[in-house]
């Protein structure tokens, strides 16, 4: 296998995505409907924003957020975004000689997985740096200190050479970036032929029973609890609103399709709270 730096390519070696402008919303869309293919930068949760603003006020979430990650995932999934987790990792099957990136995924926890069950290297990509400064000191306070690289970066812009990875993984992120296509194309370019895309995002509850209490729980509930427990109402009622602009699953798998995956999967957890879409780098 390849060293893990070797992944890293020269700028040069990136293929810049396009620069063109995403689409508006639809006329008369809604904020709270999901977002027609490339509108999801108009809005930063259910407030429109121009695009070019979202990825920083995205970034200040997260700095905000991020030494209280693991809190706010228990928050937000009733702390049962552990089993997604290990969910996912049974879908990556790690093996020795697969390197995984990790995007968004600063704080470790799916690089962490992946090295326990018996990959062989990861790297972690995420766009907020305070993110990456947690990851790495939960590595430490680990012991792991080998087998693991962080890098800062843009998910629709990776510094991560083409057909260098054999999996790549991002766990509640898509959701976040400024343009959704560009970043699963993104995905597309840096996986080897053969290579496997797995997206776990917060979805779109399929149970109408369970639609109507998570509804409740997303929009009464979490904003207080983030304001109780972490002091910070406003990016929770941020993550709350994302995830009603995300698309659904099936326009989702649509879009990962378009990009030139095959064989797109895709797997409801607890009803539908989240999924994994899954497609092979053909």
């Amino acid at each position: 296998m390849a060293p893990v730096r070797a992944i890293f390519p020269a700028m040069s070696d990136r293929t810049p995505p396009s620069s063109a402008d995403p689409q508006k919303p639809a006329s008369g869309a809604t904020p709270s409907s999901a977002p027609t293919s490339g509108a999801e930068g108009n809005w930063f949760g259910f407030t429109p924003v121009d695009p070019s603003a979202k990825s920083g006020l995205v970034r200040a979430v997260f700095d905000s957020v991020a030494t209280n990650y693991d809190l706010m995932n228990d928050l937000m999934s009733g702390g049962i975004h552990r089993l997604w987790k290990d969910t996912l990792m049974e879908l990556v099957a790690p093996k020795p000689d697969m390197t995984l990136l990790d995007v968004a995924g600063g704080t470790g926890d799916i690089a962490f997985r992946f090295l326990k069950k018996g990959g062989g290297a990861a790297v972690v990509c995420d766009i907020t740096e305070a993110m990456v400064r947690v990851g790495r000191d939960r590595a430490i306070d680990r012991n792991i200190l080998s087998g693991v690289q962080w890098t800062v970066g843009d998910a629709e812009r990776l510094p991560i050479a083409s057909r260098s990875v054999d999996a790549y993984t991002i766990a509640f992120g898509l959701r976040n970036v400024t343009r959704i296509d560009e970043a699963i194309k993104e995905a597309h370019r840096v996986l080897k032929p053969g290579g496997k895309f797995y997206c776990l995002e917060f979805s779109h509850v399929v149970l109408p029973v369970l639609r109507e209490l998570y509804d409740v729980y997303s929009f009464q509930v979490l904003p207080f609890m983030g304001r109780v427990v972490a002091k910070d109402e406003a990016s929770y009622r941020y993550l709350a609103e994302s995830i009603r602009r995300f698309p659904q699953q099936a326009d989702l798998a649509k879009r990962i399709e378009a990009a030139g995956f095959g064989a797109v999967r895709v797997r409801n957890l607890s009803g539908g709270i989240a999924a994994i879409h899954s497609g092979w780098r053909i």
